[in-house]
């Protein structure tokens, strides 16, 4: 790969093409079960969620991406906040005393590793509603038998144009029957826009999908929608979890072995299936970093920038989101990208 010119070297990163056909025997979702809904995102999920609890308030962790905030922002649902570390570092559990009964108390799974820090027992004693956040991790099962669902977003980890899971092992309180079809115009646009990105990584050619995928992420419905047919066909019956699941381990344990020193989880054990690798730099140098990768048609994401979203008074979690990047470690690369990848962010550093 060195001797390959860089206009030749294919992207790492971004948006997944829609997923091709599975001809073999398909493996089971790992989120199935009983009682599960499928929604065209979790804003959609988490916004049933409060239209069935309609909670006083809604507590959420001090690290989180903005867009979960629009369920509660459309409904009008005050929004409280808790510190909470991605790391899973014990949390301070004063901010449970001010918990009410009805209130919604949200858990993030960070990247695809479990978070088990919640005290769910006890918040669940107090009345509330928590709801556990699994858009990172969709190989996550649901921690708290407490909680009253678990969210997950499958399109982060395979292409699919739309879909927001929620699953529940206390049973289904949501009426799947009662949601809408998304609207039509934005499903074509959702469509076409998986399928430029799998042509782009198939054939190469001009970069035509991203702008399209900046309009489908921009107008992004939220309401009483379920997923699109084709989304939850290719989930139930059309996708190689077990590949998914072995490729982003390997891939994981590659970046992992020479970048140890800089990951967010030093330690990957037997069942965690990472969403990517989260590194931490110098804050000076994250977005110099992030332009070198860019150069290299390397797209790390940053989970997440949370300036005029969480209050200042969070310093741990803000501090975090200056340093932070997300490698891509998923199941569309290979060890050879993986190098190529650690070879271009060690480069950054010098």
């Amino acid at each position: 790969m060195p001797n390959t010119p860089l206009s030749q070297q294919r992207v790492i990163g971004g948006l997944f093409g829609l997923e091709p056909p599975l001809t073999g025997k398909s493996t089971p979702p790992p989120f199935a079960g009983t009682f599960v809904n499928y929604f065209l995102n979790v804003r959609c999920a988490l916004l049933a969620v409060c239209e069935t609890a309609n909670p006083g308030a809604a507590w959420l962790p001090s690290y989180l991406c903005g867009a979960v905030l629009d369920p509660f922002r459309k409904l009008g649902v005050p929004v409280r906040y808790y510190d909470q570390h991605p790391a899973a570092e014990p949390i301070e559990l004063g901010w449970t005393e001010h918990v009410t009964r009805g209130d919604l108390v949200l858990t993030i799974h960070y990247f695809g590793f479990p978070n088990r820090t919640l005290p769910a027992a006890q918040l669940a004693q107090q009345g509330a509603v928590v709801v556990e956040d699994a858009s990172q991790g969709l190989f996550v099962k649901q921690q708290y038998p407490e909680s009253h669902c678990i969210l997950y977003s499958p399109r982060k980890f395979l292409g699919v144009p739309d879909s927001g899971v929620m699953v529940s092992s206390r049973g289904n309180d949501m009426r799947s029957e009662t949601l809408q079809p998304p609207p039509p115009d934005w499903c074509r646009n959702a469509l076409t826009m998986v399928q430029m990105r799998r042509e782009f990584d198939l054939v190469g050619g001009e970069n035509l999908w991203f702008p399209l995928f900046l309009d489908v992420e921009k107008t992004f419905p939220l309401g009483p929608y379920r997923s699109s047919d084709l989304a939850k066909l290719i989930l139930e019956t059309g996708t190689d979890y077990q590949f998914i699941q072995r490729t982003r381990r390997e891939n994981y344990a590659v970046l992992l072995e020479r970048l140890k020193e800089f990951a967010l989880f030093p330690e990957l054990d037997a069942e965690t299936v990472p969403l990517g690798f989260p590194v931490c730099v110098d804050a000076r140098q994250r977005d110099n970093i992030l332009e070198h990768l860019y150069g290299q048609r390397i797209y790390p994401p940053v989970h997440w920038r949370i300036d005029g979203v969480v209050p200042e008074e969070y310093e741990k979690t803000h501090s975090l989101s200056r340093r932070i990047l997300t490698l891509i470690c998923d199941q569309r690369y290979t060890i050879s990208d993986m190098l190529r990848q650690t070879g271009a962010f060690l480069s950054a550093l010098n």
